[in-house]
């Protein structure tokens, strides 16, 4: 396995020009939410140049790679969408013509995820010219549409490529280089309150749902005791949005609806954290429901999705945590640090509802994901590409 290690980080040293020029040009390519069709088409074009044994584009408009017809199959995943490239002048240059100096490469998208991406697809390129796919099926999933509502297009392309059948996640997100195990999930939940509309000036004849709110939206701010699981650690909920269903400014509002994130730490249903929310629910006579999006993806492919994303952890002691770790050890010479992401990924369907063993993995600094200063160091990602591979052919060799 040393040895193994060892080819493979060479190869991708060898091939560092190659990457950087991918992601680059990937980069380049604007691929806003629903808008990935571009950029997709690129990756697709670039699997089979790459000489990806097969390249499909699904019909929700995710595309899938695959290197080897192994035994062992091995779905690692990326997304290809991005937020709003944002303000030329807040970055110092336009984010969508990557800037290249001192070996680091910046711009929308470099961390989040187009760099953890094309770690994953030149880590199959690797794989295949290294001969190390015997026992492998490596397919690279570039996914879309993560940014709005995780999970959705995920969970559509396995339904729609029913044959894939995976028997271990690699989900690629940048984690600052370490090895993660687990993420809490997330809710939306509406809340309705109901009062009557009147004329401002006279205000005696309603009944101000926006005033009537308050002791539930106090009632929720104030509530700390969520469930707590021991690695997650506990659940949160903030009010983000309040909505008053009002004609004009000179109008009490009739109807008030609340917008809350929950932060899910222990898998709670919605059942059960509608039930949690009652108590508070009643100072203010509201009704709440989970909410529920409509989504049309780039293709015309229709997604009806609950704001449901349930949180997902695999013990330290998994065999899949196990292998990864080791493999970063191979590659690096360096213990991992293993530990969870604070936000949520594709992993709440891929794992947190499929159930499928995921491990989380990915380069660059999470904390600049959706900022201005997105930057990502070569050698973070062709480290990355090492590990990818390596982890792909050590789970292959020791989980079969």
């Amino acid at each position: 396995m040393k040895e193994i290690a060892r080819n493979i980080t060479a190869y991708v040293a060898a091939h560092e020009d190659e990457l950087i020029d991918f992601l680059s040009r990937l980069v380049s390519i604007e691929s806003t939410t629903y808008h990935e069709r571009e950029a997709i088409e690129f990756i697709s074009s670039t699997m089979r140049n790459l000489g990806y044994d097969e390249v499909r584009i699904d019909g929700a408009g995710n595309c899938l790679g695959r290197i080897g017809n192994g035994p062992m199959v091995i779905l690692a995943d990326a997304h290809v969408d991005t937020v709003e490239p944002g303000d030329p002048a807040a970055w110092g240059f336009d984010p969508l013509v990557p800037r290249i100096e001192h070996r680091t490469i910046s711009g929308r998208g470099v961390v989040d995820d187009k760099g953890p991406l094309s770690a994953l697809i030149f880590a199959g390129k690797a794989i295949k010219e290294l001969g190390l796919g015997e026992r492998l099926t490596y397919w690279v999933s570039a996914s879309i549409s993560e940014e709005d509502v995780e999970g959705s297009c995920v969970q559509a392309m396995m339904e729609l490529n029913p044959s894939i059948k995976p028997d271990a996640i690699i989900v690629a997100e940048s984690s600052d280089g370490h090895v993660i195990r687990g993420h809490k999930g997330r809710a939306l939940i509406r809340m309705e309150v109901l009062g009557r509309a009147a004329h401002a000036s006279e205000a005696h004849r309603g009944e101000n749902a926006l005033i009537k709110a308050i002791p539930m939206i106090e009632a929720i701010d104030k509530w700390k005791d969520l469930p707590e699981d021991p690695f997650l650690g506990a659940g949160s909920i903030e009010i983000t949005k309040a909505i008053c269903d009002t004609p004009s400014l000179n109008t009490i509002p009739g109807k008030v609806t609340v917008i809350a994130d929950r932060r899910i730490s222990c898998g709670e249903s919605t059942e059960l954290l509608l039930s949690q929310l009652e108590p508070m629910l009643a100072l203010s006579d509201a009704q709440a429901s989970v909410d529920t999006e409509e989504v049309t993806t780039y293709t015309g492919y229709r997604i009806t999705q609950v704001d449901y994303f349930p949180s997902w952890v695999l013990e330290e002691e998994h065999p899949l945590i196990a292998s990864a770790k080791e493999s970063y050890r191979l590659v690096t010479d360096r213990q991992p640090v293993v530990t969870k992401w604070n936000f949520c990924t594709n992993a709440t369907y891929l794992c947190g509802i499929t159930g499928i063993p995921s491990v989380g993995y990915g380069p660059g600094d999470h904390g600049l994901c959706h900022s201005t200063k997105e930057i990502l160091s070569f050698d973070e990602l062709t480290e990355a590409t090492a590990i990818y591979a390596m982890m792909a052919v050590h789970m292959a060799a020791v989980l079969d």
